[in-house]
């Protein structure tokens, strides 16, 4: 029980001493919305030199396809989930400006072909990585963000597989990790 009440009165002091101006970036990949995905971005503000940022996405899209009478439908699904720390170089308005980051990244992708209705080939794929990265941060007096960083890094598990008509197979599709972040968003507090 004492356990309990300690464990409870640090919280308390902890969220009682979190600074209540904070700061937070939400962002938006505008490049993504032009090819039907959507990804976004909510980048946490620790101090002035440090930040923490969680980007989910979403990318979805159908085409069909029809040679000599028979109808290809192509299916692509994609849900990628990151988590960025990132530290700035001598920062005016608190997390902005030059910056180098070390990420975690973790992606599941789902490639089907079904012909006239039948499945044909079906790619699935889920990935975990981690990397660095660099990459600049700036900030309007209104409060428009704009980032952008480029990341790199291998994967740390890989779990990717092909099926046909003839069976099921594993495969290997190299262990590089390579992301381009190009944010558009707004600071809320500080």
């Amino acid at each position: 029980m004492k356990s309990k009440f300690l464990i409870l009165a640090l919280a308390v002091f902890t969220l009682s001493t979190y600074r209540a101006n904070a700061q937070v970036d939400v962002t938006i990949n505008p490049v993504g919305l032009l090819f039907g995905g959507i990804n976004v971005g909510a980048d946490f503000v620790l101090a002035d030199e440090f930040s923490i940022e969680a980007n989910v996405g979403y990318n979805s899209r159908t085409d069909d396809l029809s040679f000599d009478g028979t109808t290809n439908e192509f299916k692509y699904t994609g849900v990628p989930i990151q988590a960025v720390g990132k530290y700035y170089f001598s920062p005016d308005d608190g997390a902005d400006k030059f910056y180098a980051a070390a990420f975690l990244r973790y992606v599941n992708r789902s490639y089907k072909e079904e012909t006239d209705g039948s499945a044909v080939n079906d790619f699935t794929q889920s990935r975990f990585g981690a990397g660095i990265g660099i990459g600049t941060k700036s900030v309007s007096r209104s409060g428009v963000v704009f980032d952008f960083g480029v990341n790199v890094g291998r994967v740390i598990a890989d779990n990717t597989k092909f099926e046909t008509d003839s069976g099921q197979t594993e495969a290997d599709v190299g262990g590089l990790i390579f992301t381009i972040k190009l944010g558009i968003g707004y600071r809320f507090g500080g």
